[in-house]
């Protein structure tokens, strides 16, 4: 069993290795083993399906199960439609016989609008709770365009040629309570599957009953009662059972839903933001690619090896070393350390804090902490990264910033070196002025520093506290080592406060534009995800219209001295 196979934002699958192998141990680059990206699966969507229908591994050619009976994956219909290849939807899905369709749905369609506008809201679509006291208003004509839509897809888009034969109907409701499931549902799926009863029936670990199915939508709904004169009356499910229950509710008294919600003050920050203080993310890690494979921590030594490659490799082809990582790792974090202290006025270095994050396995780090200590100039705190983080920078980011406690959030890496002093009191009011020029919130912002190895690329942008306290990380979860700078940066280009501190220079020895120091992965994070997480930034500013820039339109120029135009 897959997950969303089709999402437009990446992959999902609980067999990752079978769709991207690891690479092989000669290290032959003139024959890369052959994998499945977003990209080549949206171009040969056919191509991608026939290989899923195989059940086997890529390049490998052996089924990822020995002895499994059917493949199957999690499919909405914006998989289809939002690349283009609704065609593909139609004729290799529906209207494939061998195919089966076992389709989910819910008959309260307004709990279905409250519920994807909780989503959008909080970005949690499994594996979370929703929070408490998250109250919406409902516009009834958009409630009824969805209304529209909703019942056209589960009536028209999800109808096979022969669906009694092919198409299994479950309701969410009953899927609900496990007990009526397995009792009432579960005998009858199996046999539309062909599989024996005797089947153990396995929970994925990340189902989670987000909400309460009998939930009362009037504490949610700010305007109810407005919702409930415009569609009482109507065939919407949820007022056609307050219509069959009108005479229960007729013996008592009904009052009025009332949301009783406190304001939620908003976590100030320490800082006021002149001299604010500053969290710098650090990252540190000396394992080798042959100590990531054999890791005994792994849970897959092939997926976090092709996660990976050597740190190192570039220092320690170098006689000078003579093979010693150690020394190796410690000289690149010198490098660092001098540059930070070099950089950063003694007065202002008691308003730092290194948060430096070290695998828990790392056999230089760990042992030496009071060594990091007294080498790094400033306040530090140890955060363990375990292996499930190894080489995902992105969800390592978040980790970090989580145990972050100060105003200004930035990371670097062992292999950067600052080179302007004072850059931390000019991106604090380069801050300060883009709030007073938009009038937005102090912090609301994106400063991202000038990185020389890797020119008009925001690669170390600086994130205020108000960022996390509004949507409580510093990335979406689905980033994992790619993206999460240009993301921040064009997030709010979109309300004209992300900006430029060319006069804060920095180098990054190891990556940049060239090869980074672990396997890159990138995700589609500019449609869905960019586009959800716009909608909550304007709700948190209150802004109703953005009018940043979101498109540059650059004009080749000839026979003219371009130097004139540079300046």
């Amino acid at each position: 069993m897959h997950n969303e196979l089709f999402n437009p934002i990446d992959i999902f699958t609980y067999h990752p290795k079978s769709l991207n192998p690891p690479p092989p141990e000669n290290d032959d680059e003139s024959q890369p083993p052959p994998r499945w990206t977003p990209l080549i699966r949206d171009l040969f969507p056919n191509d991608f399906l026939e290989f899923i229908w195989s059940g086997k591994s890529c390049g490998v050619n052996e089924p990822i199960r020995p002895a499994f009976k059917a493949v199957g994956f999690k499919s909405f219909p914006e998989h289809w439609t939002d690349v283009r290849n609704e065609h593909i939807w139609q004729d290799a899905i529906l209207e494939d016989l061998r195919v089966k369709k076992v389709i989910l749905y819910r008959k309260d369609e307004l709990a279905v609008y409250v519920s994807m506008l909780r989503a959008d809201e909080t970005g949690r679509y499994m594996t979370h709770n929703y929070p408490e006291n998250l109250t919406f208003y409902i516009d009834p004509a958009k409630f009824q365009n969805f209304l529209d839509r909703y019942r056209h897809t589960f009536r028209h888009k999800y109808k096979s040629p022969i669906v009694q034969r092919d198409t299994f109907w479950i309701n969410y409701e009953d899927l609900s309570d496990l007990e009526y499931f397995q009792l009432n549902i579960y005998p009858h799926l199996c046999k539309f599957l062909g599989v024996s009863q005797s089947t153990n029936m396995k929970i994925l670990r990340e189902t989670v009953k987000q909400a309460n199915p009998e939930e009362d939508l009037s504490s949610v709904i700010e305007n109810y009662e407005e919702l409930e004169y415009c569609f009482r009356y109507s065939d919407v499910t949820h007022f056609e059972k307050l219509r069959e229950q009108e005479e229960v509710m007729k013996t008592g008294t009904m009052s009025s839903p009332v949301t009783n919600q406190q304001p939620v003050e908003e976590e100030v920050p320490r800082g006021d933001g002149c001299g604010g203080t500053w969290s710098v993310l650090l990252p540190i890690c000396s394992r080798t690619i042959s100590q990531q494979a054999k890791s005994r921590h792994s849970h897959s030594s092939n997926q976090e090896a092709s996660f990976n490659t050597n740190r190192f490799s570039e220092l320690t082809q170098s006689s000078q070393y003579n093979d010693s990582f150690d020394e190796a790792c410690w000289d690149l974090l010198s490098g660092f350390c001098k540059s930070l202290k070099e950089t950063v006025p003694p007065s202002q270095m008691g308003k730092f804090e290194c948060v430096v994050g070290i695998d828990v396995d790392d056999k230089v780090y760990q042992p030496a902490k009071e060594r990091l200590k007294a080498m790094i100039p400033c306040n530090v705190v140890f955060v363990d990264i375990q292996p499930t983080m190894y080489g995902k920078l992105c969800r390592i980011w978040n980790h970090l910033a989580s145990k972050s406690r100060n105003d200004y959030i930035v990371l670097f890496g062992d292999d950067v070196r600052l080179l302007d002093c004072g850059w931390p009191q000019k991106i604090e009011d380069c801050f300060r002025n883009i709030s007073t020029n938009t009038g937005l919130p102090l912090g609301a912002a994106c400063v991202a520093m000038n990185d020389l190895s890797f020119p008009g690329f925001p690669t170390f942008p600086v994130i205020h506290r108000w960022h996390l306290n509004q949507f409580g990380t510093l990335l979406p979860k689905q980033f994992v080592n790619q993206g999460g700078d240009p993301f921040l940066f064009e997030l709010y280009s979109r309300f004209k406060t992300s900006a430029w501190e060319v006069s804060c220079r920095l180098r990054n020895t190891i990556g940049g534009d060239g090869d980074a120091r672990y396997q890159k992965y990138h995700i589609n994070w500019r449609g869905h995800i960019l586009n959800m997480h716009i909608r909550k930034l304007k709700k948190s500013v209150e802004v109703r219209n953005i009018t940043g820039v979101c498109l540059d339109v650059v004009v080749p120029s000839y026979r003219t001295n371009n130097n004139d135009y540079l300046r």
